[in-house]
């Protein structure tokens, strides 16, 4: 698992290995053991990364890496108090 990290608004998800180019997002301020800490599911698939949003009808989305898809993330994520 990789270390929680933040920036100066959002918070950054914690990555989950799960399976061969798979993992979750999850959401560090939720308690480890709560459904809701996981926010989507990342996959790395033919040089593309494809994101599928965990409790919402939002569909699969598809970024050029990493980075970009767990910014999209951190968006996501509620915003750090100030």
């Amino acid at each position: 698992m990789l270390a929680p990290s933040q920036t100066e608004t959002h918070r950054h998800p914690e990555l989950v290995w799960v399976g061969s180019g798979a993992w979750v997002a999850c959401d560090p301020a939720v308690a480890e053991h709560d459904p809701h800490r996981i926010v989507a599911y990342l996959e790395c698939k033919d040089a593309r990364v494809y994101l599928l949003w965990v409790g919402n009808p939002d569909g699969v989305h598809e970024f050029d890496t990493i980075r970009t898809a767990l910014e999209a993330v951190s968006q996501r994520l509620e915003p750090l108090a100030a």
